[in-house]
C-alpha cells in the first residue's frame, strides 16, 4: 500500500457512541498559543527490556548525540520565510496562534496544494536514501539541495534557531531530531519531517521507515511497508526478528491512527474527535499517544491555529470548509512521556521505548476532506 490509501480499521461501536456525544457540544472555541518546550534534559539512558503487552524489548543503546556539519546555506534567489534572517518568526506569526485562516478561493488552495505536494516528494526522497552506513546529516544535505533544486526554502532551517533543514528522529527520539553525523544502523526506526516554503505558504508532512526492512527478492517477501518496499524475510537471529516485528508493528499503528484522524475530518464535525480516533488506534494496539506536541494550522505562517491533539480532550472546535492544518500523531511503545535533550530541541522518550510519526496535511472541504501531502501525479 502507499501513504496516500485509506484506513482498514473498523472503528469500534463504542468509540463510535463517544464520538456523537462528543459533537453535541462542539462549539467554536479559541486555542492557547502553540510553543515548544523550553525544558532541557539528558539523553534517556533507561533503556527497559520489557515491553508491557507487546512482549520483551531488545536491549539496545540509546541513541546519543554526534557531532554536526555547518548550517546549510540558501542562495538569495530563493524567496525566504520571515524567520529565515533572525530565527524569530515576526509578531503577526504569533498572533496568528490565536486565528484559523480559511481558505476560499481556489487559487489559495492550490498554492497550499503546491508546496505540500512538494513536501511529500522531499519525503519520499528523504525515505528512499535511509540505508544503513548513510549519515542523517547526508539524507539532510540530499533535502536540502533538492528543496533548493525546486526553487523553495526548507521551513525547519533556522526557525526558532533549528540549525538544519529537516527532522531525523531515530528510535527513542519523538520528534524534532537534529541530522548529525551518526550512521543509521540496521533496524533502526527513523522518522523523516520533511517541510518547505514555496511561492510564500508552507507544505509539511512527516513518515517513518525501518532501516534495512527491505529485500529486492519479491517471491520470498512476506509483505510491504507503506511505500510498497518488501520487507525483508530472513534475519541472522531471532532477535533481529523479533526487534522487526514490533517495529513493523509499532509503524502500522502510528499510520492507521493518522488515517483514523483523517477519517473523521468533515464540516460540521468536532476537532476533538480528530484525538479521540487517534487514542482509540494507540489503545486497540497498547500503544501510547504523545501529548505534548500537536498538529498544527498551516498556511503562509508555519505552525498557526487549530492546533490538533492527538488524544481525547475537551479542546473542541468545530471544522470548517477551508481550513488547513496537519494531523501528524506520535505513538510510542512504552509510556508517552518524554525530555528534551540539552540542544533543545530533541525530545526522547523517558522510558527509552521507540517511536513513531506520520502526517500529513489536510484541507476540510464542502463534503469532506483532501490530503493535500499525496505524491505529485
Amino acid at each position: 500500500s502507499t501513504m496516500t490509501k485509506g484506513v482498514t480499521r473498523t472503528l469500534t461501536r463504542t468509540f463510535l457512541d463517544r464520538v456523537a456525544a462528543t459533537r453535541q457540544s462542539c462549539r467554536l472555541s479559541p486555542y492557547r498559543s502553540f510553543a515548544a518546550s523550553s525544558s532541557t534534559h539528558a539523553a534517556a539512558s533507561n533503556n527497559s527490556n520489557y515491553n508491557g503487552n507487546r512482549g520483551p524489548r531488545l536491549q539496545r543503546k540509546p541513541v546519543q548525540q554526534f557531532p554536526q556539519s555547518p548550517t546549510r546555506t540558501v542562495p538569495d534567489s530563493i524567496d525566504p520565510p520571515p524567520y529565515a534572517a533572525t530565527g524569530s518568526p515576526p509578531f503577526s506569526e504569533n498572533f496568528s496562534q490565536h486565528i484559523v485562516y480559511l481558505h476560499e478561493e481556489e487559487a489559495s488552495i492550490e498554492q497550499m496544494r503546491k508546496a505540500a505536494k512538494l513536501a511529500r516528494k522531499i519525503l519520499d526522497l528523504a525515505c528512499s536514501l535511509a540505508k544503513p552506513g548513510v549519515l542523517t546529516d547526508e539524507i539532510d544535505d540530499a533535502v536540502h539541495n533538492a528543496i533548493i533544486k525546486e526553487g523553495a526554502y526548507p521551513s525547519p532551517l533556522n526557525y526558532h534557531g533549528f540549525p538544519k533543514s529537516s527532522c531525523s528522529s531515530v528510535n527513542e527520539i519523538i520528534c524534532h531530531g537534529i541530522p548529525d553525523l551518526r550512521p543509521l544502523q540496521f533496524g533502526d526506526v527513523v522518522s523523516f519531517d520533511i517541510s518547505c516554503f514555496l511561492d510564500g505558504v508552507h507544505g509539511d508532512n512527516c513518515a517513518t521507515v525501518i532501516v534495512g526492512d527491505e529485500q529486492e527478492n519479491l517471491d520470498e517477501a512476506t509483505g510491504a511497508d507503506w511505500r510498497g518496499v518488501p520487507y525483508l524475510s530472513k534475519f541472522d537471529s531471532s532477535e533481529d526478528e523479533m526487534h522487526f516485528a514490533n517495529a513493523r508493528r509499532l509503524v502500522q499503528a502510528a499510520r492507521e491512527s493518522l488515517y483514523a484522524g483523517i477519517e473523521v475530518c468533515r464540516p460540521g464535525n468536532c476537532l476533538t474527535e480528530v484525538g479521540a480516533a487517534i487514542h482509540q488506534v494507540a489503545d486497540d494496539y497498547g500503544y501510547d499517544s504523545v501529548r505534548k506536541y500537536t498538529g498544527h494550522g498551516i498556511s503562509h505562517v508555519f505552525h498557526c491555529a487549530p492546533f490538533v491533539k492527538h488524544y481525547r480532550n475537551t479542546e473542541t472546535m468545530e471544522l470548517r470548509p477551508g481550513m488547513i492544518f496537519t494531523i501528524e500523531p506520535m505513538l510510542t511503545e512504552g509510556d508517552e512521556e518524554n525530555l528534551t535533550w540539552d540542544d533543545g530541541w530533541t525530545v526522547a522518550t523517558t522510558d527509552g521505548g521507540l517511536a513513531a510519526q506520520f502526517e500529513h496535511t489536510v484541507l476540510i472541504t464542502d463534503s469532506g476532506v483532501e490530503i493535500l501531502t499525496t505524491p505529485q501525479e
